[in-house]
């Protein structure tokens, strides 16, 4: 009979555990079925935001910027990216830079820009990996034990192209005069598709470019642009930059201008010229032969022409050992350098070489015709007089001591 009421009363405590079971299966159907991968997992009251997506090009360090609030009845709420979940491994925080738990940042903490309590504003300095590719970064919001969220970011590892190429410019006019436009046309080429060619200018040495837009021409790949107009005097630099759809922006070098002044192509100074070196005994034998002559001319007109000669001869030598020099030292030949005294040292030297043309043809023609017979006073004082202005020009040239 005992046995009976405890086999009775096993099957009944049975019965009553199995309801118990059922009912609270059956309460609970609901919560089952929404149930995720993690049970515990509950984002009511719990938010996290930040960017979806973003392209970057390889090892390239980014910034996220998070948000996230969390239950008022909680506490210990922080924000991590945990490793070992989605792409995370392949990414390298620096900001937060914590070994023990990446990317943790705490309510209230020194990188929390949000005061409030249960709620964190802070910004993720992340580096992408080294390889093109999609990647997924997710970042955790999570709150005591049961309650976490997270959001997660489509990372576009792209490796970008070698940019535009710009070829070489060309310029109308080479120098504009007071408020004439400059106009610049140059080739830019691609193997992705063109986004901008701008023409940027700058009038205070490169603190700031101003952006003019280029238009490609009829001629495609071929683009030009304008810079407006400005007073005489004003610098202008400029440069070109392009960018295609590979994300890489080319510049060209930087190119200048002064406004109404000669473009200036580098001078090279005269290294075998001999200057004072023959010019002053020329102008001693001149000046002596032409005294003596002017002393006694029955006398010593045989001599004055002797010395003149050498003289000549002494400056022929002179004028052709500037054939020895590099075709740099001839530029200054450019006539509008005789009237441009902007830079006074190529006005002297265009005047040196164009009054050192003049003198040896008339002392070429004094030369002939005292061999001649004639008398060459009309044709050699002045070449006498222009090679005393030449020597005065040498000295402020500096070719006292050349070679």
């Amino acid at each position: 009979m005992k046995r009976r009421v405890r086999i009775g009363l096993v099957i009944f405590a049975a019965a009553i555990i199995v309801m118990l079971a059922a009912s609270n299966v059956y309460a609970n159907r609901d919560a089952e079925s929404n149930c995720s991968s993690v049970c515990h997992d509950d984002s009511t009251n719990l938010s996290i935001s930040a960017i979806t997506s973003i392209d970057v090009a390889p090892g390239e360090t980014f910034q996220v910027e998070v948000t996230a609030t969390g239950r008022a009845e909680q506490d210990v709420f922080v924000l991590r990216i945990p490793s070992q979940v989605a792409d995370n491994d392949e990414f390298m925080i620096q900001i937060p830079l914590n070994a023990d738990d990446p990317g943790l940042v705490s309510d209230n903490d020194a990188l929390d820009l949000n005061a409030a309590d249960n709620a964190i504003h802070t910004f993720y300095n992340i580096t992408a990996p080294s390889f093109a590719d999609t990647y997924t970064l997710t970042i955790f919001a999570a709150q005591h034990t049961p309650y976490s969220t997270s959001t997660s970011i489509t990372v576009n590892v792209v490796q970008a192209g070698p940019g535009p190429s710009i070829g070489a410019p060309t310029t109308t006019p080479q120098v504009p005069q007071a408020n004439e436009a400059f106009t610049v046309t140059v080739s830019v080429t691609s193997a992705d598709t063109i986004t901008y060619v701008r023409l940027q200018y700058s009038t205070d040495s490169g603190a700031t470019w101003n952006n003019v837009s280029m238009t490609e021409t009829a001629e495609a790949g071929v683009y030009t642009g304008a810079i407006p107009g400005f007073q005489n005097s004003q610098e202008v630099l400029w440069r070109i930059v392009a960018m295609d759809t590979s994300g890489t922006e080319s510049v060209s070098v930087t190119l200048s201008y002064v406004v109404g002044q000669i473009p200036v192509e580098p001078i090279e100074l005269p290294q075998f010229h001999y200057g004072w070196l023959l010019g002053g005994p020329a102008l001693v034998l001149a000046y002596v032969g032409t005294a003596l002559e002017y002393y006694d001319e029955e006398r010593f007109t045989r001599i004055h022409g002797i010395m003149l000669s050498f003289a000549y001869i002494l400056t022929t030598i002179n004028v052709l050992s500037l054939f020895m020099e590099p075709a740099g030292t001839w530029s200054v030949m450019n006539p509008a350098f005789l009237i441009d005294i902007s830079n006074m040292l190529l006005f002297m030297h265009a005047w040196h070489v164009w009054l050192g043309i003049v003198s040896m043809i008339l002392g070429s023609l004094a030369f002939l015709t005292h061999l001649g017979g004639w008398k060459t006073c009309n044709l050699g004082l002045p070449a006498v007089v222009l090679w005393t202005i030449l020597g005065i020009m040498g000295i402020y040239l500096g070719e006292v001591f050349v070679p």
